[in-house]
């Protein structure tokens, strides 16, 4: 296959994560105020649920597919080959999953008064028999994966504007939730033919992918604990309303850090393939760029997200929900963080084939999270679930780095840092400005980002910023 512009490829994911970000926004505003906290909360506690499953279904196949298939990008039987053994073992384990799933919701008392909803959800653990994201992403179709989904969330949102109009409505948006999904995995399966090869001539081998993808399962599972552990103790001690102030507040943050990584996730095809190819001098570059662009966009966006969270909050999500204000900005240092573990960490361990460290790695944050939560929940309440989570993610990225250093190696110079950290400052004085000078909360918050914006950018001018100065220079031409 023709190999990919980067550049380009950045491009599309950009508008793809920046679409992806924007569409929760949409709906969490719009059904926040419909379904209030308690409805919020009853949804995303059965969505904590069933990702639990969806977990163990998809084994570690969405991180191991991707970078099998990118070293099979020029290789059309080999590719076949392994998309077939991946989706064969893929719906052997989906429909275990199903099978434990609807008996526990059914069969006990587990989850009683919550049933239907349950049932409901369970769709998406249905859907992953169709889940071959992976597959697009090694073949770095980025173009593809970004006008797919696009269309399937307009259509979502038309639909909840629609349909949801009451608090009684959770089930109705609980179907739309999983209509997004199918939306995307159906156009999937069938845009997939033409990239495969009707004539392999490999020998089709199931074992020796289920080493890597159950590592990959276990890292993916210690995650999910710690990322959802919090959101099932809240439920517990605080009841619904303290999970919807949480998830919501997470939710924020989990959309600016998708868009902080959509230039670099690219990235990570790109490396498992150059890797393979013993280029590590291409490789240190790549990890060089994308780790300077990290920095660039993660740092200040901490700093407007503690800045502007009361701000944020009531348009958002409604007044019903400021005490997620505190919690935002508690959680705000995770967007940082969660970029610097997946740049830094995720993408070359994966790449250099070191799944197993990141097992690690997820194994102690979950400990830790998961005595955290115990000794906070209880009396801080969401806020308890916050410092946890930040607890458990810089223990995980410690981890890592430490483990992936020996790896790589990076070019990244003192004035790059001071670069970003004086324009941030200069950035952090507009928005105390800017905040003393509004009290209307919409009107407030557009112009502190369009004043820290220009202020961003005026100090990354005057310091000279090398990665400004390229991205001008690519823009122009």
């Amino acid at each position: 296959m023709k190999e990919k512009s980067i550049a380009k490829n950045s491009f599309y994911n950009l508008i793809y994560k920046g679409f992806t970000a924007l569409f929760p926004l949409l709906t969490t505003s719009y059904i926040s105020r419909v379904l209030m906290p308690e409805g919020v909360g009853a949804v995303a506690y059965a969505n904590t649920v069933v990702t639990y499953f969806v977990t163990i279904a998809a084994l570690g196949i969405p991180n191991y597919g991707v970078k099998l298939i990118a070293s099979y990008r020029s290789d059309e039987n080999k590719r076949s080959n392994s998309f077939l053994e991946l989706v064969t073992i893929n719906a052997v384990s989906t429909l275990v999953c199903i099978v434990i799933y609807y008996i526990l919701v059914n069969a006990t008392s587990l989850f009683c008064g919550k049933i239907p909803l349950m049932n409901t959800m369970g769709i998406l653990l249905i859907l992953n028999f169709f889940n071959i994201d992976w597959f697009y992403q090694g073949l770095e179709e980025y173009g593809y994966i970004t006008t797919r989904s696009i269309i399937i969330k307009i259509i979502s949102f038309v639909l909840m504007l629609f349909l949801v109009k009451s608090r009684d409505d959770f089930l109705i948006y609980a179907l739309i939730l999983c209509f997004a999904t199918a939306g995307n995995y159906f156009l999937n399966v069938l845009n997939a033919r033409k990239y495969l090869s009707v004539n392999r001539k490999e020998k089709i081998e199931y074992k020796k992918h289920l080493k890597p993808v159950f590592v990959l399962l276990a890292s993916a599972l210690a995650t999910e604990v710690y990322t959802m552990l919090d959101t099932v103790m809240l439920e517990y001690f605080q009841g619904d309303a303290a999970v919807g102030y949480y998830t919501n507040a997470i939710k924020i943050v989990r959309m600016i850090y998708t868009v902080t990584i959509a230039m670099v996730a690219t990235f990570y095809p790109r490396i498992s393939s150059l890797y393979a190819e013993g280029r590590r001098e291409d490789v240190n570059g790549l990890l060089s760029i994308g780790t300077k662009v990290i920095l660039l966009i993660s740092i200040p966006a901490v700093v407007g997200l503690i800045g502007t969270a009361d701000y944020i909050v009531p348009i958002l999500l409604g007044e019903s929900f400021m005490p997620s204000v505190l919690i935002l900005r508690i959680l705000a240092i995770l967007v940082f963080v969660f970029s610097i573990a997946y740049i830094l960490g995720h993408v070359v361990l994966m790449a250099t084939g070191n799944e197993k460290v990141i097992l690690k790695a997820t194994i102690c944050g979950a400990l830790v999270n998961a005595v955290m939560n115990l000794c906070l929940i209880p009396r801080l309440s969401g806020e308890g679930a916050a410092l946890a989570s930040i607890s458990a993610e810089i223990i995980v990225t410690t981890v890592m780095l430490f483990s992936s250093r020996k790896y790589f190696k990076l070019s990244i110079t003192r004035d790059f840092v001071m670069s970003v950290l004086v324009s941030c400052f200069l950035m952090s004085l507009s928005v105390i400005a800017v905040k003393q000078t509004f009290s209307n909360y919409g009107l407030g918050l557009i112009v502190t980002i369009f004043v820290a914006i220009i202020l961003y950018l005026m100090g990354l001018t005057i310091t000279k910023n090398e990665v400004l100065i390229m991205l001008a220079k690519r823009i122009k031409r």
